[in-house]
């Protein structure tokens, strides 16, 4: 029952809590649009910041378009429904950057003692569990700009990191390249298969941008003052016929703040780099309606709709806590509303009790004597010092440490009747509605560690 913008904020405030000097605030800046502006500021409201102070969060809109153009010539398009007024359409989160500059937002971070800032698109719940890691790659090459990553089969519908140099100037860019322009690039430039996998990897070369970005906030901000921050534009059009004059439909003046490399200048266009990391760690966005994710699911392309993405929330812990060697058995597959999902065994580990690898291998000192059963819903949460030696999971399990307790789970073996999948009622509400199913909490084992060697189990 988590909305996003809740779990970011509380993933900054854990890091705020754990990590920040001298009691110093974590900022969040919000960029809206005319549409989403007023239900994002009742959204806080309504949940006082989600324990933000009102002063860290910053709201940013954009502005009402730019106009569409009709075809090649520019000719400016009319709004159907009304021939004195001009169609408009989204710009492209390239104003970010534009934004950040004339409302001083990044200026004011810097002057606050903020080193870096992490751009990342909303409704990506992973996008968090790897940012440690990117940001240390950041510290150690002393990266002017570091862009997330993923492995990208060749041709895959996905923007594409790739380092190119100027044959005139002999400058050089590590940048994003659209996925529908690299391949022929890459032919324009020698390479006669375009853009192929490589056999030992059975990946492409160049890597997928997931437009997860870490700037050095001194360079950035030096950068922002000299352009105010205005990226390139481009327009994407397609065409209605092969001699490529009129559009299918209007189109856009758009940017990418993706492309800030392009406004670099080149000492610091050196220091430009990228991270790669497997998507099922880092990507793993919610914008599909779910019709629109079976069709995709049965194209062999990631649904990218709710069930997915709850699912794959799951499957990152999982992951997390087999790669330190703890026991975790895997489920069966399920389909939801069409959708194919792997979600067994459910595990949430909230921001507040674990935020990093090294975090979770405090937690568990003895991995090897932990064991997650497949039929498993486990919850941890809380700032106190919990330590988990040996435990067996089979049904569903709720820790709560509190801050300042400091408490130890050792020969414990939780197995009750647990949760079980059900599909969702009509009326359960769009949040459960759209994934396909409800939560029937039949038995729970609920421990809540109020203080040292107290526990409340309910």
């Amino acid at each position: 029952g988590t909305c996003y913008l809740a779990y970011y904020i509380e993933y900054i405030l854990a890091v705020q809590e754990r990590y920040a000097e001298d009691d110093a605030r974590l900022p969040l800046c919000i960029m809206t649009s005319a549409d989403t502006n007023a239900g994002t500021i009742k959204l806080l409201e309504e949940n006082d910041y989600f324990g933000m102070e009102k002063t860290q969060v910053t709201i940013v809109q954009q502005g009402e378009g730019v106009p569409a153009l009709m075809d090649n010539q520019a000719r400016i398009a009319l709004h159907p429904n009304d021939p004195y007024k001009i169609l408009t359409k989204p710009h492209g989160h390239g104003d970010i950057h534009a934004l950040l500059h004339a409302n001083s937002v990044a200026k004011q971070w810097v002057q606050d003692g903020i080193k870096w800032i992490t751009f990342f698109q909303d409704t990506n719940g992973l996008a968090f569990h790897t940012l440690p890691a990117a940001l240390g790659v950041s510290v150690e090459y002393n990266l002017v700009m570091n862009s997330l990553a993923i492995p990208r089969k060749a041709k895959q519908a996905v923007g594409a990191i790739a380092k190119l140099t100027n044959k005139e100037t002999g400058e050089v860019r590590t940048i994003n390249v659209e996925y529908n322009q690299l391949d022929p690039l890459l032919r324009d430039n020698g390479f006669k298969d375009g853009d192929v996998n490589d056999p030992e990897t059975g990946f492409s070369p160049f890597p997928g941008n997931i437009n997860q970005l870490i700037f050095r906030a001194d360079t950035y901000l030096a950068t922002l003052e000299d352009t105010e921050g205005i990226m390139p534009e481009f327009v994407n059009p397609k065409y209605k016929t092969s001699r490529k004059v009129d559009f299918k439909k209007p189109t856009r003046l758009e940017c990418m703040m993706q492309d800030f490399p392009t406004v670099l200048d080149d000492s610091d266009a050196e220091r430009v780099g990228f991270t790669s990391i497997n998507a099922d760690m880092c990507f793993s966005p919610v914008k599909n309606a779910t019709s629109e994710g079976v069709k995709l699911q049965a194209k062999g392309t990631p649904p990218g709709c709710a069930a997915s993405g709850e699912a794959d929330q799951y499957s990152a812990f999982r992951k997390i806590l087999r790669s330190i060697g703890v026991q975790v058995e895997e489920g069966e597959e399920e389909e939801h509303m069409g959708v194919k999902v792997v979600l067994s065994p459910e595990i949430v580990i909230k921001p507040s009790a674990m935020l990093c690898v090294a975090e979770f291998k405090e937690v568990f000192p003895n991995p090897k004597k932990v064991k997650i059963c497949k039929n498993a819903s486990l919850v941890i949460e809380g700032t106190g010092k919990l330590t988990i030696k040996s435990l067996k999971v089979e049904g569903a399990m709720h820790v709560i440490c509190d801050e300042g307790a400091e408490n130890t789970i050792q020969d414990l073996w939780v197995k009750n009747e647990g949760w079980e999948r059900v599909p969702a009622e009509e009326d359960a509400g769009d949040v459960i509605t759209m994934r396909g199913y409800d939560l029937e909490k039949r038995d729970t084992a609920d421990l809540h560690y109020k203080k040292q060697n107290e526990c409340a189990i309910m």
